[in-house]
């Protein structure tokens, strides 16, 4: 019974990582907020950056090649509408994966693609420096 005891609490431990003081958190959240700093993270941690944004006006946020080296965007942005208005804006939350360590840049423009000559409504731009 005491081995059965003492084996359930180490695979607790380890589920919850409980066991280990440098363990680093899964997922590091950031928003537009983070533009123009520099985000650290480890090598096969998960960066999600929510951007605000209302595709019914044909704006799109657009990831400029480029961070692909040391990164790499995880399926398709998840949208969250703030109110159930038709066209409602809302939040874009992209997930990268940490691939490989260095440093890039992640830029991501918010533009309409067919506005070719026209400058980005907004810019995005962060350092990402990945390590160990």
């Amino acid at each position: 019974m005491k081995k059965f005891i003492l084996a359930l609490l180490m695979v607790s431990l380890s589920v919850c990582g409980c066991g280990s003081s440098s363990a680093q958190p899964q997922t590091v959240a950031v928003t537009q907020k983070e533009s123009g700093t520099t985000v650290t993270l480890h090598k096969d941690q998960v960066m999600t950056l929510s951007l605000q944004g209302n595709g019914s006006t044909g704006y799109v946020w657009e990831l400029v090649p480029g961070v692909e080296t040391i990164l790499t965007q995880q399926g398709t942005p998840l949208f969250v509408a703030d109110s159930n208005a038709t066209g409602a804006g809302g939040t874009y939350t992209y997930s990268f994966k940490a691939t490989a360590t260095g440093t890039g840049t992640l830029k991501l423009i918010y533009h309409r693609p067919w506005e070719t000559d026209a400058t980005p409504l907004q810019t995005v731009e962060m350092t990402v420096v990945i390590g160990n």
